[in-house]
């Protein structure tokens, strides 16, 4: 596959513009693999100058050098936010070769979180420069190169969204450079990418940021919102994003965020409707034996939301579900983490997901750890059981 990336970058050039968490992370990938590709960076003084230090990047340009960096790439990939993106498209569209039919073909694409606008700006590109847009589901609360990982888009799902009637050829190099990653390559219209992600990613950040931003008085000024549990703060985990990257999202996609949002507040108001609808007990009387406490309407919501979630994991239709996954009850003691994980690095079993489920206080946790394959987890399971551990394939 490393090959097939070589091959199709005839002169070995990628730009990477905006060099960040996901731009180094595409960068470690090359040069972990040995690939001749030159890595030329288009950041900030300071962004070049780290990623230099961490050997990711053979050329260094700055943003205003569009002329210089542009020139002599197979690639150039915008992995700046999205306003940003959409300036670089401006400029790219003005430098003095811009329309030159003889010169060298360039795929232009990018990694913003929108894309309609985005491909209407890439659209109107002249000759030598081809945009096709383009979107990884894949990213970290980390935002600059020194965190980069080349692991991070493993198994992610990665939009491609090319003009309707686009030859694949156009865009091979992307695609090629989305396997070697690790991605899965869905080739997408503009449109429906935006309404999908309004759905999925942009309305329920704004959900989660508008219930953090809405804690009452009564329980703020008691300091109640410390016995929040587990459900609420998984709620409004993505509450904490930065407002910076949100802005662009939001004044570029925000006809699909609110009609998403519109469709929320329809589903609460017959979810209210239902709970109106209840006969409910009084003082500590149960219900008269044969009664009906009119929960019909609420018990079909329910029903509805366990089918809703579930299909989020039919599977071989979510990406990340092709990872093995076991569980390990962990033991209530110091160091438990570290016991389970010290074991499988010296087996040299390579860990792509974790998470701790389950964790209240004086009662140990569920650990969640995800492989690539089943054989990895086979292995897992079989020195962790050595070790006397309760472990679970999922």
């Amino acid at each position: 596959m490393a090959e097939g990336l070589a091959t199709r970058l005839s002169s070995g050039r990628i730009a990477l513009v905006g060099f960040g968490l996901l731009a180094g992370s595409i960068a470690s990938a090359i040069k972990q693999a040995g690939l001749p590709t030159k890595i030329r960076a288009v950041s900030s003084p300071s962004t070049l100058k780290r990623a230099q230090d961490l050997g990711l990047v053979d050329e260094c340009f700055e943003y205003g050098q569009v002329e210089e960096w542009a020139k002599d790439c197979d690639l150039i990939l915008l992995c700046a936010p999205i306003l940003h993106i959409l300036k670089t498209l401006d400029a790219l569209g003005h430098v003095s070769w811009a329309g030159n039919e003889s010169a060298k073909p360039c795929l232009v694409s990018d990694i913003g979180s929108t894309k309609v606008q985005i491909c209407k700006a890439g659209a109107r590109l002249p000759r030598p420069f081809r945009f096709v847009g383009s979107h990884p589901m894949a990213g970290s609360e980390k935002r600059t190169c020194e965190f980069s990982d080349p692991a991070i888009y493993e198994n992610a799902y990665w939009f491609v969204c090319p003009p309707e009637g686009t030859d694949e050829s156009v865009y091979a190099p992307l695609l090629e450079l989305v396997r070697f990653l690790g991605a899965n390559a869905v080739v997408f219209p503009p449109e429906h990418h935006d309404r999908t992600m309004a759905w999925v990613s942009h309305m329920p950040q704004m959900l989660s940021s508008t219930l953090a931003a809405g804690l009452p008085e009564r329980l703020l000024k008691h300091n109640y919102q410390h016995y929040a549990g587990r459900a609420f703060r998984d709620m409004t985990r993505i509450a904490a994003s930065g407002w910076g990257m949100w802005h662009d999202i939001a004044v570029t996609n925000r006809d699909e965020t609110v009609l998403a949002l519109r469709e929320v507040r329809e589903g609460l108001d017959k979810t209210i409707e239902a709970m109106d609808s209840l006969d409910v007990v009084d003082g500590a009387m149960p219900l008269a034996e044969g009664g009906n406490d009119h929960s019909e309407s609420l018990a079909r919501i329910f029903k509805a939301g366990n089918d809703g979630r579930a299909s989020l994991f039919v599977p071989g239709r979510n990406a990340a579900a092709s990872f093995s996954e076991i569980t390990v009850q962990l033991k209530d003691k110091p160091g438990a983490l570290l016991s389970v994980m010290q074991p499988l690095a010296q087996e040299g079993l390579n860990i792509r997901d974790i998470e701790l489920m389950k964790v209240r206080e004086n009662v140990a946790g569920t650990l969640l750890l995800a492989f690539k394959t089943p054989e990895e987890a086979a292995r897992a399971v079989n020195v962790l059981r050595y070790l006397e551990y309760e472990v679970k394939e999922r």
